[in-house]
Order: structure tokens, then C-alpha cells, then sequence
């Protein structure tokens, strides 16, 4: 009798542990799905160029680009000029001891900003596909990431108290995977929105930059973040490199400790620390060229 209230009371705990498996799985892979598509959402917007994104977008804005900013620039460009002039006679002696070579010199440096500027749309565009490049030298098997991390944590279940550990913990996972999915979403779409709002000036920042006074940063600083836009997306790829590999980490603890609850932990940390610096890529490109 005993024997048998035994067996009960043991076949009675699986079929717990069974149901609270099978709610742990459906929302650990409901969390994977999610995260694994704003991941994939990440990647496909870094491998695009601006035209890549939206060809007949980037039509329109080159349209624009044209009739609306490049007449400015031509204002802009034609103040800088006749402010070099200024300079060059100011330095001289108000001109008694004019040097025509440096005034040659002057004209030529207006003539490479005129063709600079003219084409100013084209060059900006030329970088991102610069960019392209780079992001496409990122090996593809290094941004895969595994499947079967799910299923290791459920198969290493076998008590009701680590389940319901182990669903708790899944819940907690859900709830953020949509908070970090949200903000890498609003990373990658806003970052591409940027791409094309700086690429619909560019003929205004391109004539400031035969000017060496505060005119001249105004091109500078624009150059160095239409840089930072481009690495943002080289960062991105790495950031799913490292994170790829943070949960490689986390299928080893499974494999060789036997601890699936800190498991999951570590793969609510990766998430956590992927969508951060995600988020702080632009602030790190930045950085690298030069932009306070």
C-alpha cells in the first residue's frame, strides 16, 4: 500500500514537473523568438545602404537635396570665399604686398569645393556603401545563434521547485525581451531615419570646408559624424558577435555544470548587455572619430 501511494505520489510530481516544463519551454521560446527577431531585424538594417533601404526615397531626397539645400550652399560657399579674399589681402598689408599665386591657389581650392559640393550627395552615399563593405567582411556563421539553448535549459529540469524557479524566471525573461526588443528596434530604424537626414544636407556642410575658422568645423564635424553612422553599423555586427558568444557560454554552463536556472540568468545578462550596447554604439563610434 505504501509502495504504491508512493509510486503515486512520485508519477503525480512528474506529470507536474512535465506541465511546468512545457510552460517553461513555450515561454523560453517565446522569449528566444522574439530577441532572435529584433536581432535579425538589427542585422538586415546594418548589411543596408540608404538606397538599399528605400531607392525611390532616396530619389526624392536627392531632389530635394538639389533645388532646395544646394542653392544654399552656393550662398554659403560664396561668403567663404569672398571671406578667404578678405584673409589673404588683410595678411598682406591691406594689400600693398598682394602674392597673385596664393590668389591662384585660392581659386583653385574654390574649384575642388564647387566640384565637392555638386557631387556632395554622391560621396555621402559612396560612404555608406564603404560601410557595406565592411559589415559584409563580417563572417555570417559568427552571427548565428543557437537554438538549442532553450532546450537544454528545459531538459535540465527534473524537480518541481527548479521549474517553478525556472518559470518565474522565464516570465521575467518575456517581459523584457519585449522592453529590449523595443529599444533595439528604435536603435536601427532611427539610425538609418539619421543616415537620411544627414545625407539631404550634405551639399550645405561640404562648402564650408575650404574655410580654416568655425565656418570650416561645420564640414569637419559633419564628415566626422556621417563616420560615426557608418562604424555605428560595423558596431552593431559586433555587438551580435559578442553576444553570439555570451550564449555559447551559457549552452557550456548547461553542458558541463548542470545549472540552468544561472544559465537562463546569464542569458537574461547577454540579452541585457547586447541591447545596452546597441543603444551605445553611436556614443562609441563617436568617440573613435573624434566627436565630442
Amino acid at each position: 500500500m505504501l509502495d504504491w501511494f508512493s509510486d503515486m505520489k512520485e508519477s503525480i510530481g512528474e506529470w507536474i514537473v512535465e506541465i511546468l516544463k512545457s510552460g517553461v519551454e513555450w515561454i523560453l521560446s517565446g522569449t528566444h523568438s522574439i530577441f532572435s527577431h529584433s536581432v535579425d531585424t538589427v542585422h538586415d538594417q546594418v548589411v543596408q545602404t540608404p538606397a538599399d533601404f528605400s531607392e525611390n526615397l532616396v530619389e526624392t531626397l536627392q531632389s530635394i537635396s538639389n533645388t532646395a539645400v544646394l542653392p544654399v550652399a552656393g550662398i554659403i560657399l560664396t561668403y567663404v570665399f569672398v571671406y578667404e579674399i578678405y584673409n589673404l589681402v588683410a595678411e598682406k598689408n591691406r594689400g600693398n604686398d598682394f602674392d597673385t599665386q596664393e590668389m591662384f591657389i585660392l581659386i583653385f581650392k574654390t574649384a575642388v569645393i564647387i566640384l565637392l559640393v555638386t557631387n556632395s550627395f554622391t560621396i555621402t552615399m559612396a560612404l555608406f556603401e564603404l560601410g557595406q563593405w565592411m559589415v559584409d567582411h563580417v563572417p555570417a556563421s559568427d552571427l548565428v545563434i543557437p537554438e538549442s539553448i532553450t532546450e537544454s535549459i528545459v531538459d535540465s529540469v527534473d524537480t518541481i521547485g527548479g521549474a517553478i524557479g525556472m518559470l518565474t524566471l522565464g516570465l521575467i525573461s518575456l517581459i523584457f525581451s519585449f522592453v529590449m526588443a523595443g529599444i533595439i528596434y528604435l536603435v536601427a530604424w532611427s539610425r538609418i531615419i539619421t543616415i537620411l537626414m544627414y545625407v539631404s544636407v550634405a551639399p550645405i556642410p561640404f562648402a564650408t570646408l575650404m574655410n580654416k575658422d568655425w565656418v570650416g568645423s561645420m564640414g569637419q564635424n559633419y564628415i566626422k559624424h556621417l563616420l560615426a553612422l557608418m562604424l555605428q553599423g560595423f558596431f552593431m555586427l559586433i555587438a551580435l558577435v559578442i553576444y553570439a558568444g555570451l550564449l555559447e557560454k551559457t549552452a557550456d554552463l548547461i553542458a558541463n555544470e548542470g545549472q540552468p536556472i544561472f544559465a537562463l540568468l546569464l542569458m537574461l545578462v547577454s540579452m541585457g548587455i547586447l541591447t545596452l550596447t546597441i543603444a551605445r554604439t553611436h556614443s562609441i563610434a563617436k568617440t573613435v572619430v573624434g566627436v565630442g
